[in-house]
């Protein structure tokens, strides 16, 4: 389906951008999200939300946004799993720029403006992104940082897209909730799937930007590009409070598949003997098992016990790739 192309007034340059939400269950947020989409001083030239046939409550708000002249178009997902959704979403998509976010997330107005000047003022990037301002609770989660969207040498993945740095730079990875790709790309690359989980799946925004990456594209974090982000109710294999295994070894799943798939021979045994030995806060390894032993005691174990499992089941899938 051809879109309405709209001109920029400050360029002169022609683009069209569409924007992807995947949504389950979050009707209330949707609405926030649609609300702020509706009031961009750059308005999307297409709006795609993907949502399951049965989640009606969905449904109804996206009935009152057609009504409300916003360019909507729903596609139906019958299938567990984000990466199933958003690769519906990019088949349906027409243009030049595709900007994704999540349904619990709010645009700023000039959200997709600045995505815009990104992309005509520099030929060689695939992505730009930005900042989400988490909302937790009302209180705004803001401390200073470095590095955003990095990988380092050994594996350590630094994300802290919701942190605030006070520069421009490149970076690995872009978030979710605040990305957008050239459209032609993302066709030919689609979204991995590969990637274990029946929520939303770990790991794919570290999939699809270090396989831009090795195609030599780059990508450009922007701290002016910016959306209220205000983290929903979690369906699926996730959870923010309670532990559950099936999240945990599906997270370190795919981190291993996508960097054995990345890195060479030395940086994947670097990899390997880093996260078993040391690991993260979130995916621990030895040392970090030992960390917080004290506090969660037969936790602790098991959290080490199914990221070494994880990363088993990473290391076969990576095997068969």
């Amino acid at each position: 389906m051809a879109l309405p192309r709209f001109v920029s007034m400050t360029e002169g340059v022609t683009m069209q951008i569409s924007v992807m939400i995947p949504t389950y269950r979050r009707p209330k947020d949707l609405e926030r999200c649609l609300e702020a989409l509706g009031e961009q001083l750059r308005p999307a030239d297409e709006i795609i939300v993907v949502a399951r046939r049965e989640d009606k409550d969905t449904h109804d708000v996206l009935k009152g946004h057609a009504a409300a002249s916003l360019p909507l178009r729903v596609v139906i997902v019958d299938l567990p799993g984000l990466v199933t959704a958003m690769n519906l979403g990019l088949e349906a998509a027409c243009g030049d720029i595709l900007a994704i976010t999540d349904d619990d997330s709010a645009p700023f107005p000039d959200w997709l403006q600045r995505i815009e000047r990104a992309f005509e003022q520099d030929e060689s990037i695939a992505g730009v992104g930005g900042r989400d301002l988490i909302r937790q609770n009302g209180t705004l989660i803001d401390h200073s940082v470095r590095n955003v969207g990095k990988v380092l040498w050994y594996g350590k993945v630094i994300a802290n897209h919701h942190l605030r740095l006070d520069h421009v730079q490149f970076v690995d990875l872009l978030k979710g909730v605040n990305g957008a790709y050239r459209l032609s790309l993302l066709k030919e690359i689609g979204f991995d799937r590969r990637l274990f989980g029946r929520g939303a799946q770990w790991h794919w925004e570290l999939s699809l930007g270090l396989t831009l990456r090795q195609k030599g594209w780059r990508l450009l974090y922007d701290p002016e590009i910016r959306v209220n982000h205000y983290p929903g109710q979690l369906f699926g294999d996730r959870s923010r409070d309670v532990y559950n295994p099936e999240e945990t070894r599906n997270r370190c799943h795919n981190e291993a598949l996508v960097l054995l798939c990345y890195y060479g021979i030395m940086n994947r045994l670097m990899f390997l003997f880093w996260s078993t030995l040391v690991g993260t806060s979130e995916s621990y390894g030895l040392v970090q098992m030992m960390r917080y032993l004290p506090k969660e005691k037969a936790q602790a174990v098991a959290k080490f016990r199914d990221n070494l499992y994880g990363r088993y089941m990473g290391i076969r899938s990576w095997l068969r790739h």
